[in-house]
């Protein structure tokens, strides 16, 4: 998404030798997001996105690929990526691992309406059921990563931020995360993150936080990128209730994350919060980079310590 890594036309046509899929027609960089280095290519056999990672370490890419490739077998559409000619799954280029993955068709959601709203409580849910049957390898415990990364960032926050910061962690602390079903998750479904045709889901993108971690983490990162309005300060909570009970008209959430539910939000919220003060104040260097304000972050962490409105469980 942000270009990071700059790829001029020789050394991916180089690159794409090792796949085939034809040969290379045009690439142009996508500025959009945050985190890796994003292509489209073309080249004469089709349509392809190729990211060059930079946000998680080599080792986790074999985990995240198989995730990716195990939901699109059991038919939750999805990118899917594509082997190179010796089979893997991903390669280098310029120093990054790089991964070639089909072009989806459809767009990027920038007002959801309730049915796309609904297809996507649904098919969280059916993810969640395919994860189920999968390995819990790759555990990422976010209490202990929202807790590490707050230790980085407390010297150069405001007392109002620390304050925020602290009582947060310790809510968060207070969830029996042991108790909750675990399993691999996409943990970023961002509404840009989902490409429709109308009403029509086109696929999912960027699996690039995918994790084991409990589902209704997932499902309450879901709810806070597709409810609330940042521009507006406000939460749509008929559109949240909407998405929870289509994801529960598959997948019903236990009496433990009934319990959890009100927190989980709040831990949600808490974890993008962390991720957008890390890029301000310990910034990548890119040759064009999109940082995103935490301001709308800690807003809606406040809102959600604030309101009793979202008890949508339970």
């Amino acid at each position: 998404m942000s270009v990071y890594t700059p790829v001029t036309q020789a050394q991916l046509e180089k690159y794409l030798q090792h796949y085939a899929v034809g040969k290379l027609i045009s690439f142009k960089g996508i500025e959009a997001g945050v985190e890796n280095t994003n292509y489209f290519v073309t080249t004469s056999e089709g349509e392809y996105v190729l990211t060059l990672v930079e946000s998680v370490d080599i080792s986790q890419l074999p985990f995240i690929l198989d995730y990716i490739e195990q939901l699109s077998g059991q038919g939750i559409a999805c990118a899917k990526p594509i082997h190179m000619q010796d089979s893997k799954l991903y390669g280098q280029l310029n120093d990054r691992p790089a991964v070639l993955m089909s072009r989806l068709s459809g767009s990027p959601l920038e007002s959801p309406t309730d049915q796309q709203s609904s297809v996507i409580g649904l098919t969280l849910a059916r993810m969640h059921q395919v994860s189920e049957k999968l390995s819990n390898e790759k555990q990422v415990h976010i209490h202990q990563w929202c807790t590490e990364l707050s230790s980085q960032l407390m010297p150069r926050l405001a007392e109002t931020e620390k304050q925020t910061l602290q009582h947060n962690l310790q809510d968060a602390g207070n969830i029996a995360w042991e108790t909750l079903p675990s399993g691999p998750v996409h943990a970023d479904l961002f509404p840009d993150n989902a490409l429709f045709d109308g009403d029509r889901l086109c696929g999912l993108i960027d699996f690039y936080h995918a994790c084991s971690a409990p589902y209704l983490y997932d499902l309450c990162v879901t709810l806070n990128a597709w409810c609330y309005d940042e521009s507006a300060a406000q939460y749509d909570f008929n559109k949240a209730l909407l998405i929870l009970d289509s994801y529960q008209s598959v997948r019903p959430l236990n009496n433990d994350e009934q319990k959890s539910f009100s927190a989980m939000l709040q831990v949600a919220a808490l974890r993008f919060w962390l991720s957008r003060l890390r890029d301000t104040h310990f910034p990548k260097e890119g040759q064009v980079v999109t940082r995103k304000d935490p301001a709308g972050k800690q807003q809606l962490l406040e809102l959600l310590g604030e309101s009793q409105t979202l008890q949508l469980a339970g």
